[in-house]
C-alpha cells in the first residue's frame, strides 16, 4: 500500500497546485519512482489511499501499469491516518503479508532484504530504520540486539532516546488488524507502535543500507532532483541523454549560443534560447521556454510554466502559478 492521501501541507505553496504523489523530481512524479521500486522487488499489486485531489492522482497513474504494478485506489473522504486507512484496506490485503510505504518516500532500500529479515525474525510487525540528525520530526525507535524494538517515540520534543528514525517502510502480518480499530483516524506513531511496544508483540526494526529521503519540505524536494539527476536513484531521467548527464526530451530545440551543465534534463518541447544558461541541478518541464539570457542553477521548472525574461533562478521553483525560492 501506497500512503498517498496527505495534504502536503509541510510542501505549501507547492501543493496548493498539484498533490504531493504528482510533484515532479527530474520530470516524473515522486510516486512514479516509489511505485517502480516495489515493483522491482516483486510488490506488484498495490492500492494507494487517496483524499487531496484524488482526480488528478488517478488521472496520471490509471491501472499503474507505465510503472510495473496493477494499481487500486481507496478514497477517503475523511483522512483517517495511515493505521486507519491501511485497516480499511484490509480485504485487499487478505490473510498475505504486506508493505506498507509513503507516496513520498523515494529509497533504493532492498526490500527483498527487509522481508527476510522480517520473516526470519517471525515479526508481526517489521520497519526500515536510518539514522538522522533531526530527530523532531520522525518516529525515533531503539531496538535491543536483536533488532526487537523497545521503545518508540513519535516525534520527540526534548532529547531523543535515540537518533534511529522510522522511514515509514513498514512490513506486517495480518495480525496488525488487532491493534488498528475500525473506522475511525489512527495512526501507526502515535498509536498502533507504541501499543505494540506496550504488550510485547514482535515489533522489529532494521537498518538497511541505500538511499532514503523523505520529501517533507521545499528544501528536500529540491534536493531530491539532484539526487534523481546525479544517478543516486539508481534510474535516469527520461529523454536520451545527449551528452554525459544532459538529458532531453522530444522536440527540444537549443539556441547554439546556450550553455547546457550537467546534471540537468528538459522536457518533451522545450525551446533554450539564445545565451542562456542551464546549470548544474536544474529540471526543465514539458513546453517551457527559457528565455535568452536567463539563468538557472538548481531550479525546478514545471511543465508549461513561464520563466521571466532573462531571469536569475538559483533553488528555486517554477509552477505555472508563480516562483518560489527553496
Amino acid at each position: 500500500m501506497v500512503l498517498a492521501a496527505g495534504l502536503g501541507e509541510r510542501m505549501r505553496p507547492l501543493t496548493g497546485w498539484l498533490p504531493k504523489p504528482l510533484l515532479p523530481i527530474a520530470n516524473r512524479p515522486v510516486m512514479g519512482y516509489v511505485l517502480e521500486h516495489l515493483a522491482c522487488h516483486g510488490f506488484t499489486d498495490v492500492i494507494a489511499n487517496l483524499h487531496y485531489r484524488p482526480e488528478q492522482i488517478v488521472e496520471h497513474f490509471g491501472a499503474g501499469s507505465q510503472y510495473g504494478v496493477d494499481l487500486s485506489f481507496s478514497f477517503e473522504e475523511e483522512l483517517l491516518g495511515a493505521a486507519g486507512a491501511v485497516r480499511r484496506c484490509m480485504d485487499f490485503f487478505g490473510d498475505e503479508t504486506f508493505l506498507v510505504t509513503g507516496a513520498d518516500d523515494l529509497t533504493t532500500m532492498d526490500l527483498t532484504a527487509l522481508l527476510t529479515a522480517h520473516r526470519e525474525a517471525g515479526a508481526l510487525a517489521s520497519i526500515a530504520l536510518v539514522e538522522v540528525t533531526d530527530t523532531s520530526e520522525y518516529g525515533i525507535v531503539v531496538t535491543d540486539e536483536a533488532g526487537r524494538i523497545e521503545n518508540f517515540v513519535e516525534k520527540p520534543k526534548g532529547k531523543a532516546p535515540s537518533n534511529t528514525a522510522n522511514t515509514q517502510i513498514y512490513l506486517f502480518e495480518p495480525e496488525i488488524f488487532e491493534f488498528i480499530p475500525p473506522d475511525r483516524p489512527y495512526d501507526f506513531g502515535f498509536h498502533a507502535f507504541p501499543a505494540l511496544v506496550e504488550v510485547g508483540a514482535k515489533f522489529c526494526g532494521f537498518r538497511l543500507d541505500g538511499y532514503w529521503r523523505d520529501i517533507g519540505s521545499v528544501s528536500d524536494y529540491l534536493e531530491a532532483q539532484l539526487d534523481a539527476l546525479d544517478g543516486t536513484l539508481g534510474s535516469s531521467p527520461p529523454g536520451r541523454e545527449a551528452s554525459p548527464g544532459v538529458w532531453l526530451g522530444e522536440r527540444c530545440r537549443l539556441d547554439e549560443t546556450a550553455k547546457l551543465e550537467p546534471p540537468l534534463v528538459l522536457g518533451d518541447r522545450c525551446h533554450v534560447e539564445s545565451e542562456a544558461r542551464l546549470a548544474a541541478g536544474t529540471s526543465i518541464g514539458a513546453d517551457v521556454t527559457v528565455p535568452a539570457k536567463a539563468q538557472l542553477r538548481g531550479t525546478v521548472v514545471w511543465d508549461n510554466a513561464p520563466i521571466p525574461t532573462a531571469a536569475r533562478l538559483n533553488q528555486a521553483v517554477v509552477t505555472p502559478a508563480g516562483i518560489f525560492q527553496g
